[in-house]
């Protein structure tokens, strides 16, 4: 049956009383919208939760994923949608804490560090096995790494892993021999990590996806398609048994993750709604349990602020920003990207378009990392925007060649695109063409320079500034700018080698000082993570970098006797 699609002014009526009975609901579905608000606020009691609360009837979590991954294959993926279904299928040498997100023992059991911080020994557990049943070695460490870091992988994310001694040169063809890169098999259960520098967050990069093992014997048989659902092998605590492409993803328990017994779901799958409305439809009705953030749409998120405990808002340790190709002119000159940046009215952006707890800010590095203060950034003054156009020789934005403003499909960047379009050109008298792409489409568009200004996202891989400024590091895969400064790149090079924890953050300031003067990027506001959670779904917990480890995830049946706190006993 068709169901009619829910608006903000039916969440803002829902808030005001519990669901209605089933035959009301019904009759609701046939009456319009201002029928059903009178509808619904005639109901006597306050509604606690958004939608249906009955579990699934089977031992199975579902979810919205949002745009279809890039990629399964952890070598080459870069956003967190890929990220939660790697995250199921594969384990690195450590997992996240779900509560905490600090490193905990994942493949490896314990690991011994070298006073000076240069080495890693980490010891593999001995009952670890692939999907396939092979075991779990380090010399599968030592493959995907120095695969990632192979020139012919092009992998984007190859320099997470330039702590590493050489592994740097490696990447870049200056050293042609892998063996020499410092990840080493002294065993098939020791795995030993040299570093270029002492790296005070090494620990949380062996949980990312990137450093994940892969199984060489299923990549080298079957190349591209080793990740398809009959070729894929895992060592994680789930395996894919089913892909349908812009559809969904599922995925059962794999009966030999070591840790098997622990893991509670019998499957998982994730839904790949970009169309927000449409996602919240199969939230309200039950047929999802988890809608993570970014999928909440952002018109409902008023309404459902201290109304339903289903949903939350906190901090995460994200930036959204604007990158601008700085090898198109004129936005290869810096007064354009500075009268670029001036006109923009961030916090009309964020208090009266999203309005969902996001921050404001021209800072690159998001509020929030303990011990580190951002330089200001260019701060809201269109007067000054239209004078710099002016020097730049377009005054008035006459002569400004019309550029295009380019998003990925989701109904919240294309707000913020049409709001940025406005600003410009009331601010600037420019005109901007929105260009709107597919997740994958787009992604190749910004990573072949394609663009002129694009959106960007970006999530903490871990806890620290040099998440964000690494980024735009000449030599970085994720680098969409063009933009080079040598001066930038050695201030991010001696942070690395900085031992004194107070002169590396002085050295990461002055880079991001660099950052927000050259402006190759435009930044807007810190995230919020808004999503919705089920109360029957014990084991997600909000964490600032939203990454939510599902191996112990459950389903508990009697919820109501037990409360809706995420922590639980499920039988």
């Amino acid at each position: 049956m068709e169901r009619t699609p829910l608006t903000a002014e039916t969440v803002a009526a829902t808030g005001a009383c519990r669901t209605a009975s089933t035959r009301h609901t019904a009759l609701a579905r046939l009456l319009p919208v201002l029928a059903l608000t009178l509808l619904l606020a005639s109901c006597r009691r306050e509604s606690e939760y958004f939608g249906k609360t009955d579990p699934p009837e089977e031992n199975v979590f579902r979810f919205n994923n949002g745009a279809e991954p890039e990629y399964l294959d952890p070598g080459m993926m870069t956003a967190n949608t890929d990220e939660r279904i790697a995250a199921m299928l594969f384990e690195g040498l450590t997992q996240k804490d779900p509560r905490t997100l600090q490193p905990m023992p994942g493949i490896a059991e314990r690991w011994e560090i070298a006073p000076d911080g240069l080495t890693y020994t980490f010891f593999l557990r001995r009952g670890a096995q692939w999907s396939d049943g092979h075991t779990v070695t380090a010399h599968d460490f030592v493959y995907a790494w120095t695969r990632v870091l192979d020139p012919k992988t092009a992998s984007a994310f190859a320099s997470i892993l330039y702590p590493i001694l050489n592994a740097e040169q490696f990447n870049q063809g200056k050293l042609k021999d892998r063996s020499q890169v410092g990840v080493e098999a002294l065993d098939n259960y020791t795995l030993r990590v040299r570093l270029q520098d002492p790296v005070p967050y090494f620990l949380y990069l062996t949980t990312f996806f990137t450093l994940y093992p892969v199984p060489s014997w299923i990549v080298e048989k079957h190349g591209a398609d080793w990740t398809r659902p009959e070729h894929v092998v895992g060592n994680g605590a789930f395996r894919l048994i089913e892909h349908r492409i812009n559809d969904r993803i599922v995925l059962e328990k794999n009966p030999r993750y070591y840790n098997a017994a622990q893991v509670r779901l019998d499957r998982v799958i994730a839904y790949a709604v970009v169309d927000l409305y449409t996602a919240i439809n199969l939230y309200e009705s039950g047929e999802v349990d988890w809608m993570p953030s970014n999928s909440v749409p952002s018109d409902f998120v008023p309404h459902m602020q201290g109304r339903f405990r289903d949903y939350s808002s906190t901090p995460q340790l994200a930036s959204y920003y604007f990158t601008i190709n700085t090898t198109h002119p004129p936005f290869d000159n810096r007064l354009v990207r500075r009268a670029l940046a001036l006109a923009i009215d961030r916090r009309a952006i964020t208090d009266e378009l999203l309005r969902g707890g996001q921050i404001p800010g021209s800072n690159f590095v998001p509020v929030g990392l303990p011990g580190y203060q951002s330089p200001p950034g260019p701060d809201y003054n269109p007067q000054e925007a239209a004078r710099l156009l002016a020097e730049a020789g377009y005054p008035g934005g006459k002569g400004f060649p019309e550029m295009e403003l380019s998003f990925n499909t989701l109904e919240t960047h294309k707000r913020i695109a049409e709001a940025m379009q406005q600003m410009w050109e009331k601010n600037l008298g420019i005109r901007i063409r929105l260009h709107n792409e597919e997740w994958a489409s787009f992604i190749k568009t910004r990573q072949n320079k394609e663009h002129d200004i694009a959106r960007q996202g970006w999530i903490a891989d871990y806890p620290d500034p040099a998440a964000f400024l690494d980024l735009m590091e000449s030599t970085n895969g994720n680098n969409d700018t063009g933009w080079k400064n040598a001066k930038y790149d050695a201030l991010m090079t001696a942070s690395r080698k900085e031992t004194d924890p107070f002169r590396r953050i002085e050295l990461l300031q002055q880079a991001e000082s660099i950052v927000l003067d050259e402006l190759p990027v435009l930044p807007l506001y810190s995230y919020s993570v808004n999503t919705l959670l089920k109360p029957y779904v014990k084991g997600i917990y909000p964490t600032s970098l939203d990454m939510h480890p599902l191996n112990e995830v459950c389903i508990d049946r009697r919820w109501r006797e037990r409360g809706d706190s995420p922590d639980g006993h499920c039988e």
